[in-house]
């Protein structure tokens, strides 16, 4: 995590590294070279770092407007995500309205468009008013007039111009793809459908990026066609993510947790031997997560997991007790929880049920396989 910018969090995927340095690579070893021949290693490294910097900062920006829009149209925004190919807002929720989501989804671009704009007109400030004359008659000369700010901005206008531009294109779950989704649910009046189309959008424009990069491979570009059919792949997936993503919230609509957890589990004495536990419970249930008692009294949790952190030799000294994860150290849920934040908080944890407390009453277990479970019984089958 790397802060808290109006109350969202901002957090750093691993994936912003590769990203990084490719940027700063690239401009370091091959644009500003060729704009800067007379340039050191040192003023060509410093200018490509605080430009990739810079781009990733403007990436910020975008997604931040995003947010500001989000919390102004009531839908709060617990985090931004910054990875690979650029950010991502994290709404709680979906906008109430097609007025709500055009507005959402288009001041992202119009950021961009706005730092393109600004980084232009700072351009202009450090460069001759007969620059672009000069580009015309001189291209090299020109470039190699500039100072480093000078140059950054020149790089960074049109790195935003493109960003807007490539957002704008009408395949969800980009921004334009948003503002068809939009249209879409203003025209039918069917949010799901809307989201269904938009997403079949961006799927036919992934596809067409990766016959692009295939084309790019055959004319033997071959970095090119592999950036293509990354990014093509790439938003293929998360149109399909996202339109499941959506299936889920109309499926468990108007559900709580309690409609979904289990009921029905065993529990563990806390003062039992381990080996007997094992012996006795653990072997001879498919349960993965038990609650741990102690006179009655829910006292904490123990999973196979749990007691494999002990040599073997170990065990035979043990009570579950000892190996068992206190309450005061689980992420639980409350029986009351609407369905679809449930399964967002299960997104986010460990592959284990997670324990449903009314008070301090253990009145269930919530895993999520139960509400795939549940939807396939009772609501819907997710398409693909």
């Amino acid at each position: 995590m790397l802060g808290r910018l109006f109350g969202i969090e901002i957090r750093l995927d691993l994936s912003v590294l590769v990203i990084f340095v490719l940027v700063a690579v690239s401009l370091a070893s091959s644009l500003f070279p060729t704009w800067h021949p007379d340039w050191g290693p040192l003023l060509t490294w410093v200018s490509a770092l605080a430009a990739a910097f810079i781009f990733f900062v403007s990436l910020l920006l975008h997604e931040l407007s995003h947010s500001l829009m989000a919390k102004r149209q009531g839908i709060e925004v617990p985090r931004i995500t910054l990875f690979l190919f650029g950010g991502m807002a994290e709404m709680s929720a979906e906008p109430k309205t097609p007025r709500a989501e055009f507005l959402v989804a288009i001041v992202g671009p119009l950021a961009s468009f706005a730092l393109a704009v600004a980084f232009a007109l700072l351009a202009s400030m450090l460069t001759p008013d007969d620059f672009m004359d000069r580009v015309v008659e001189d291209r090299e000369g020109a470039f190699s007039a500039l100072g480093p700010l000078a140059t950054v901005c020149v790089w960074l206008a049109p790195v935003n111009l493109v960003l807007a531009v490539f957002n704008l294109v009408p395949g969800f779950p980009l921004d334009g793809g948003r503002v068809l989704r939009a249209f879409l649910w203003w025209w039918t009046g069917d949010l799901l459908k809307a989201t269904r189309l938009a997403a079949m959008s961006g799927r036919v424009f992934a596809g067409a990026l990766m016959a692009f990069g295939i084309v790019n491979l055959i004319w033997g570009r071959a970095l090119e066609g592999i950036w293509y059919l990354v990014i093509g792949w790439f938003l293929s997936h998360i149109a399909a993510a996202s339109y499941q993503q959506m299936l889920l919230r109309v499926a468990l609509r108007g559900l709580v947790v309690g409609d979904l957890m289990r009921t029905h589990f065993e529990s563990a004495e806390a003062s039992t031997p381990l080996d007997g536990f094992i012996e006795r419970q653990l072997l001879r249930s498919a349960q993965s997560l038990w609650p741990v008692l102690a006179h009655g009294a829910l006292v904490g949790f123990v999973s196979q997991s749990d007691i494999a952190r002990h040599a073997e030799s170990e065990r035979a000294r043990l009570t579950v007790r000892d190996v068992m994860r206190p309450l005061a150290e689980m992420r639980v849920l409350s029986p009351t929880l609407a369905g679809p934040d449930a399964f967002e908080q299960l997104a986010a944890m460990a592959d284990e049920p997670v324990p449903v407390l009314d008070g301090p009453a253990l009145v269930g277990l919530l895993h999520a396989s139960d509400i795939f479970r549940f939807l396939s019984l009772h609501r819907m089958r997710l398409a693909p």
